[in-house]
């Protein structure tokens, strides 16, 4: 990469490719996630995009996580004045999570969640420490948490929204949204007053 570039200018750059490129996932899969469209569109050399990442499936991978901290930056907003999110907020949060699907793994078929996670550190995929960890951030935020939230289940219904989002095809469609609200509510209702 140039010296041109600045941190700042690359971690800017890297923003921009993960919010193109997501797009492209969105709406025609990872084989719409084509790397010339990506350098041309962002007008940078291709070279340039493998000095911000090694290959396409890094890239992917750092999609993901890009895609949780948008997420997790979402629900600041539904925050309160005093950094509290009320049980309306969280069931409000819940279901822009359902709706927006921040989920990459919604846009891809088996084969290629199988080829993407093979090549990335697993640990970060089934890890119960980072689940643990992100349940309790959002119960920490709770204005009113349940005495002993049943996280690892509230957990598990996440999950399983995530889960129908990426499988929406197996499911009922007469009453899909109202089961999606049904599993929003039983999140809530663990997790708060």
């Amino acid at each position: 990469m140039p010296k041109v570039f600045s941190e700042d200018m690359k971690d800017n750059l890297r923003i921009k490719l993960l919010d193109l490129g997501f797009e492209m996932l969105k709406n025609g899969g990872l084989s719409a996630v084509n790397l010339d469209e990506l350098t041309q569109k962002t007008f940078i050399a291709k070279g340039t995009f493998y000095n911000l990442f090694k290959n396409k499936s890094e890239y992917m991978y750092y999609m993901m996580l890009h895609e949780r901290k948008r997420s997790k930056t979402i629900l600041s907003s539904y925050l309160d004045e005093e950094g509290k999110l009320d049980k309306d907020n969280l069931k409000n949060y819940l279901l822009w999570l359902s709706e927006e699907n921040p989920n990459i793994f919604s846009y891809l078929t088996d084969a290629e969640q199988k080829r993407l996670i093979a090549s990335w550190d697993i640990g970060y995929i089934e890890n119960e420490d980072n689940d643990s960890d992100t349940m309790h951030m959002l119960i920490s935020i709770l204005k009113a948490p349940r005495e002993n939230p049943d996280w690892k289940l509230a957990c598990n219904y996440m999950k399983l929204i995530a889960l129908s989002l990426s499988m929406k095809n197996v499911f009922i469609t007469d009453n899909y949204d109202e089961m999606i609200n049904s599993l929003i509510e039983q999140i809530v209702d663990l997790l708060s007053y």
